[in-house]
């Protein structure tokens, strides 16, 4: 029970932190008529909005919502962070290569679903690992594969040596 109640603690935090995003004032409105954290009405509209998602699309469009809407909000927080372009703005632009890349796979391949087994479960795994900081995914994924099949065809002066 404990460990619910650190969870639900952690929650609250990221609430309270991202009131606009959270609706945080009508979740603790909710809390003061109800008595039940409003930790747990979030979580059901969190589950309510996801399987709503999931039902109108299916695993495509949550996977492709995976890869545009936070890769979209960061990217136009790193341009827009002091000074202008930022160390981000490269770490986000390599990303929405790579992200294009494999789409383009896809819109060519249109089976892939069809044939890898569990498809959009690892797409969005490999979505995730693409954007997420600790691993720099979109970078490796740029200079180990895309990077050899584009740079040939490119004129560009000024980059970087193999």
């Amino acid at each position: 029970m404990e460990k619910v109640e650190q969870v639900v603690k952690q929650v609250d935090e990221f609430l309270a932190k991202y009131p606009s995003v959270t609706q945080f004032e009508q979740f603790k409105k909710l809390e003061e008529k109800t008595g039940y954290s409003k930790v747990y009405f979030f979580s059901a509209a969190v589950v309510v909005v996801f399987l709503f998602v999931w039902l109108i699309g299916g695993l495509k469009l949550i996977t492709d919502l995976l890869g545009f809407v936070y890769p979209a909000y960061m990217s136009f927080q790193s341009m827009e962070a002091s000074g202008g372009v930022s160390e981000g703005s490269t770490q986000w632009l390599t990303y929405w290569v790579v992200f294009s890349f494999v789409t383009l796979l896809e819109s060519v391949i249109p089976s892939l679903d069809y044939y890898i087994p569990f498809y959009y479960y690892n797409k969005a795994a490999l979505i995730i690992y693409l954007y997420h900081p600790q691993t720099n995914g979109a970078e490796v994924v740029y200079n180990q594969v895309v990077r050899k099949y584009i740079l040939p065809h490119l004129d560009v002066k000024g980059g970087k040596e193999e």
